[in-house]
């Protein structure tokens, strides 16, 4: 309802992020990005409802004066009334309080994940890679936790996963000290990726290159 008032999604997702039936309510009809997939109960559970149509009222009929646009206070005013009024949840397992399940209690944001050296320039020298990351909701899983450089480091290969090079310096700051610095990268790529333990993914790539000619 809330979606209809603004016109679009408000919870940081697309619709081609999680399966939707395209029949509501058949989960025979589940599909993702387009393609029909299987009724399994992990497509089940992972299954939300599209955003369709456009905002509300319809812009033609507040444009030919049969009603009148809602305001911004309008708007706020249903948003706290469903916050004041759907704390309800049916998935709750009261001999498994700790799971969160999939009604009010879950998880559905991504994990905040950043990449703060290297930074976004050309740099003279590659000494360290500093990572942050934190979810305050479900928390980290940090079996999940991948790092992945296109280029050799400390001689571990290009493409394999440097997660348990890295150390937790600070609250949510980890990083990884090169035994090797590289002073020298015509190109390379860092992929991260992090998810929290309900299962939402954050994932970065940042694009570097190292000149030894170039002051850091």
């Amino acid at each position: 309802m809330i979606w209809k008032i603004y016109g679009q999604r408000l919870d940081g997702w697309t619709n081609d992020d999680f399966p939707t039936a395209s029949v509501p309510g058949d989960a025979n009809t589940l599909e993702l990005a387009g393609e029909l997939i299987p009724n399994t109960q992990s497509n089940r559970d992972r299954s939300d409802l599209d955003f369709r149509g456009s905002v509300m009222p319809p812009p033609k009929a507040v444009e030919s004066g049969k009603v009148q646009p809602l305001t911004d206070a309008d708007r706020r005013t249903l948003v706290r009334w469903i916050d004041l009024g759907c704390p309800i949840d049916y998935d709750f397992d009261s001999t498994n309080p700790d799971r969160r399940g999939f009604g009010w209690a879950c998880d559905d944001k991504r994990p905040t994940l950043t990449l703060t050296n290297p930074q976004r320039k050309v740099s003279a020298r590659l000494s360290k890679i500093t990572i942050g990351m934190h979810d305050y909701y479900s928390g980290l899983d940090l079996d999940s936790f991948t790092v992945k450089a296109d280029f050799d480091v400390d001689g571990v290969s290009a493409g394999e996963n440097l997660a348990t090079k890295f150390e937790s310096v600070n609250p949510g700051v980890f990083e990884y000290r090169l035994k090797q610095p590289l002073t020298s990268l015509a190109n390379g790529s860092i992929s991260i990726a992090i998810k929290d333990r309900q299962g939402n993914i954050s994932e970065l790539q940042r694009t570097i290159s190292i000149t030894a000619d170039q002051t850091r």
